[in-house]
């Protein structure tokens, strides 16, 4: 049996008795499938959860996944664990994660920018996120050719540090590890770290990153010493990530897949073998799915499958605990589809690297395939063969 989808239209054109055919054969298979998974979940091999692509996917809400499948299958190997009411929440919160199988937690803490000053009626969120303004100097903070106070756009008490300076360093990163200590996480997230990408104020680029690797360094070197994994998330374009991989375990991004870059065949390729060689280094990387927003509106790729795509395109073929690539949130779909965390279970391992037919990309597995055609309006298609 095969099954094939491009995610375009599959639906119009069709006669109300056709239409109806399809709902019931869909509805059929869907009870048949999730028999099947009942009675085969005991002796499934748990081998084929390390293959997964999915972080971030517990969540006690409605994202979370049901089914003795689902369950099986995803495995949630990283999580930077969200923001709650209170201490009491977010302890609950963690423990819930640790009992379901999370084995890396991740507190996320800002690198380059304090905590925005909140009004004293608004509820402050649990835990501290950035380093407060009452913990910060003005000497600290980045000042523009005027001698202002800099701050993140359109935000009047959102200020960037000076990331240089060493004893800016030291306060960031020494109450981060100590907050990340006390909740038992076992990872540092540090979020809003620039490369090669952008500075604030009147500062010139290569300035900001070269205090930015400075920064990183000092990171590295304090997580070291207290056994914590360190995470950046980045804006850094992809090709620029082996320059400072070496410096962390993992690099999170929000701009995996973008629409500039599937344009070309050279730009998506530049993308992809950056992915490789970061995965090569043992370094793990995090593309998180539903983050940037479309130039004409709405969302680029509103359930994630164009950036789980691209991380089936180089997913290691022994996909290894640390060291592999993660897509990020998990959408529910049905099956046969199953959503994209299901893709690893349904397509199997890769049988090689990813080859290129002129503007497309194909990589097959034990059990279909994945094509990305990069284009002004890029295409993709997986074949499912069962």
């Amino acid at each position: 049996m095969a099954y094939h989808t491009n995610f375009q239209t599959i639906w119009g054109g069709r006669t109300t008795e056709s239409k109806a055919l399809i709902v019931w054969l869909i509805a059929f298979s869907l009870l048949c499938c999730q028999l099947f998974a009942v009675a085969k979940s005991s002796d499934r091999p748990n081998s084929n959860t390390h293959r997964g692509i999915v972080f971030n996917s517990y969540h006690p809400g409605k994202d979370r996944w049901k089914g003795p499948l689902h369950n099986e299958l995803l495995f949630t190997w990283f999580t930077s664990a969200t923001l709650a009411k209170n201490r009491q929440e977010y302890m609950r919160l963690l423990k819930n994660q640790q009992e379901n199988g999370v084995k890396y937690i991740g507190y996320t803490y800002s690198s380059t920018l304090s905590c925005v000053r909140l009004p004293a009626s608004h509820h402050v969120p649990f835990p501290e996120r950035a380093i407060p303004p009452e913990a910060i100097k003005h000497s600290w903070i980045v000042r523009d050719a005027n001698n202002k106070l800099v701050t993140w756009p359109n935000q009047d008490n959102w200020f960037f540090l000076d990331v240089g300076i060493r004893e800016v360093q030291d306060a960031v990163l020494k109450r981060a590890i100590r907050n990340a200590k006390d909740l038992k996480a076992n990872t540092l997230l540090l979020d809003n770290w620039y490369y090669k990408y952008w500075a604030p104020g009147d500062m010139e680029e290569p300035l900001w990153t070269k205090k930015c690797l400075s920064f990183l360094k000092r990171a590295r070197e304090l997580t070291g010493q207290n056994n914590l994994k360190l995470v950046v998330n980045t804006p850094s374009p992809p090709r620029y990530w082996p320059e400072f991989a070496p410096f962390l375990d993992g690099i999170a991004y929000e701009m995996g897949a973008n629409p500039n870059r599937l344009k070309t065949k050279r730009l998506y390729e530049e993308e992809l073998s950056s992915y490789e060689k970061v995965l090569a280094g043992g370094k793990s990387v995090f593309l998180y799915a539903n983050r940037l927003t479309h130039p004409n509106g709405g969302r680029w790729d509103e359930d994630g499958r164009k950036v789980a795509a691209t991380a089936m395109l180089v997913v290691p073929e022994d996909q290894p605990y640390w060291g592999g690539i993660y897509v990020c949130p998990p959408r529910y779909e049905v099956w046969p589809v199953g959503g994209w965390p299901m893709w690893p279970e349904q397509l199997g391992r890769p049988l090689g690297p990813r080859q290129w037919n002129g503007d497309t990309v194909t990589r097959k597995f034990d059990r279909g395939s994945i094509s990305v055609t990069a284009q002004k309006e890029p295409k993709f298609n997986i074949n499912f063969e069962y």
